[in-house]
């Protein structure tokens, strides 16, 4: 482990209960690094869902993951050992108890999102561009609805229009099917191909940062 895998004061950082089945098996809780006591004890915030305190009991087992800027998305597992409260904010003391990991592609989060996409594809020599809606994206690869069907293997340029500015990823379609809840025809699945480091860490903060602003608004 390097001192620069530990998450920092005020890192975001992502919750999976483990053995809580107060909230779905599917659902990570934000949260945020408060203080840290030494390379295995740290202060954190008590996450919120729906706008309620997810009661998280001493002694249970949780995983933590969260983002180091050009590096990568890091984990490790961590027991929680302490409660407090102050000036009516609750925190939790958590210790980690495992080796730090570093997160592979299957275990990226995966945040449902519409965000308006263009795909550029090249078929039988001609360059196409067709406009799709995401349902989810992660670090690893996004959904999307489109009207029109794009070939399974076939290798695209993808354009995510978010607030800030666009992502450019290249990306390989992995399925194509029909879809039926929309005006929109197909549901395709996408996997990011030759991403870099850099390009993949604007994608995860950019889920970690909408999450955050969810959670301020006790949407999450």
């Amino acid at each position: 482990m390097r001192k620069t895998d530990l998450p920092d004061i005020g890192d975001k950082i992502n919750i999976d209960l483990l053995d809580n089945k107060i909230i779905s098996e599917n659902k990570k809780l934000v949260s945020q690094i408060i203080d840290k006591i030494d390379d295995y004890s740290m202060l954190i915030a008590t996450p919120i869902f729906q706008n309620v305190i997810i009661p998280i009991s001493v002694g249970e087992i949780i995983k933590i993951s969260y983002s180091k800027k050009s590096l990568g998305v890091y984990g490790f597992k961590a027991k929680i050992i302490g409660r407090k409260n102050v000036s009516d904010i609750s925190y939790l003391k958590v210790k980690r108890i495992g080796e730090i990991f570093r997160v592979q592609r299957r275990e990226f989060y995966r945040l449902e999102i519409l965000l308006n996409t263009q795909i550029r594809t090249i078929e039988d020599g001609n360059e196409k561009t067709i406009y799709a809606l995401t349902k989810d994206i992660s670090g690893g690869g996004l959904r999307v609805i489109s009207k029109e069907e794009l070939k399974v293997g076939s290798f695209v340029q993808i354009k995510i229009e978010n607030n800030d500015q666009p992502i450019n990823v290249q990306g390989e379609i992995l399925r194509c099917s029909q879809y039926e809840e929309s005006n929109y025809n197909f549901e395709i699945g996408i996997v990011f191909k030759d991403i870099s480091e850099k390009v993949r860490e604007e994608i995860i903060s950019f889920i970690f940062e909408y999450q955050r602003k969810m959670r301020k608004k006790g949407l999450i």
